[in-house]
């Protein structure tokens, strides 16, 4: 018994030798994952990529929003420049001839472009400026061939970081198969119902191809010489610019007259399925890419965020400038 159990002492002797010997000091003697460790660490990394992914998206779109705020708020700024150097906010000169006769020549010109010099865009502006003496319908105007690159030229500040719509078009009204810009941002003409009993939404009576809009920015308002004394029920409580998706308004051309406005007849992120950009009477509203509403400018320059769930009569409240409604906060 004592010879065995020196003799196994003396085997496990060179058995820890022999291991020792395989694995020096110096180095590590490690056993790869078990197939249930290796499912618990994938486990763990697809819990933790699950909830940083959401925040990750949600960060970005809160930057993305923040950029589209401050491009409303350049807009808006512009619209306060032209004010000031002019005494009006910038027209919209329509290119009808048999809507509000007028001296003006019927160029078509809208409020983007007579903004371009106060956003540091007077090249393109004296481009388009250039054919302002001859009429958009007997090919001059901003319809002219003169006018092409120029009516193609987009900006940065016309694109809302969240929308994903090009920034160009060859299917707007009064441009087809030619390219323009396009613009996310449009002129709040006010809550009147645009096609009348044509459309399903709910507002006081058309006004889109005449003069009296109830709001800031219409195809007409070079008629009616539209200024900030107009604005009666307070430049904090009034919608000035708004958010559209081009890609569901063909009524979206950047510096044209009658495509750098909508109004808000149809509430918030109105998005028809299918898609029916030519239905004007329906879809010349406000939306956005953002989740749960829509961004505008006041019109003493401040931002605001609409949600989806807003009241249609505060909604409509706040796009008239001198209606009187009491309008409480959104």
């Amino acid at each position: 018994m004592v010879w065995a159990g020196m003799l196994g002492r003396l085997g496990k002797g060179r058995m820890d030798r022999h291991h020792h010997d395989e694995c020096p000091v110096d180095a590590s003697c490690r056993h790869g994952f078990t197939l249930v460790e290796l499912l618990v660490v994938i486990a763990i990394i697809g819990v933790l990529i699950g909830l940083l992914l959401p925040a990750v998206q949600a960060a970005r779109e809160a930057a993305r929003r923040a950029g589209c705020s401050s491009n409303l708020r350049q807009l808006a700024l512009a619209a306060h420049g032209h004010h000031s150097s002019k005494g009006t906010l910038p027209l919209n000169v329509s290119p009808w001839a048999n809507e509000a006769p007028s001296a003006i020549p019927r160029h078509g010109a809208g409020w983007i472009a007579q903004s371009l010099p106060y956003l540091e865009e007077t090249p393109l502006y004296d481009q388009l400026a250039a054919h302002f003496q001859t009429a958009f319908f007997s090919g001059g105007g901003i319809n002219a061939a003169g006018c092409r690159q120029a009516v193609a030229t987009a900006t940065p500040t016309l694109s809302c970081p969240s929308d994903t719509s090009p920034a160009t078009s060859t299917s707007q009204f009064q441009f087809s198969n030619v390219t323009v810009a396009v613009t996310d941002y449009k002129g709040v003409l006010g809550s009147n119902r645009l096609g009348n009993n044509s459309s399903i939404h709910q507002g006081p009576a058309d006004c889109h191809s005449r003069p009296g809009c109830n709001g800031a920015f219409y195809r007409n308002s070079f008629h009616d010489q539209v200024a900030l004394k107009s604005f009666l029920d307070g430049t904090s409580r009034t919608f000035l610019i708004g958010e559209d998706v081009p890609e569901a308004n063909n009524h979206s051309a950047a510096y044209y007259a009658n495509g750098d406005y909508a109004a808000c007849h149809g509430p918030p992120n109105f998005f028809p399925s299918p898609a029916r950009p030519n239905d004007w009477w329906d879809v010349m509203t406000f939306r956005s890419r953002h989740p749960g509403g829509v961004q505008f400018a006041l019109a003493d320059g401040a931002t605001r965020f609409i949600t989806d769930s807003v009241s249609m009569t505060v909604y409509q409240a706040m796009a008239t400038k001198s209606g009187g409604e009491l309008v409480i906060d959104p």
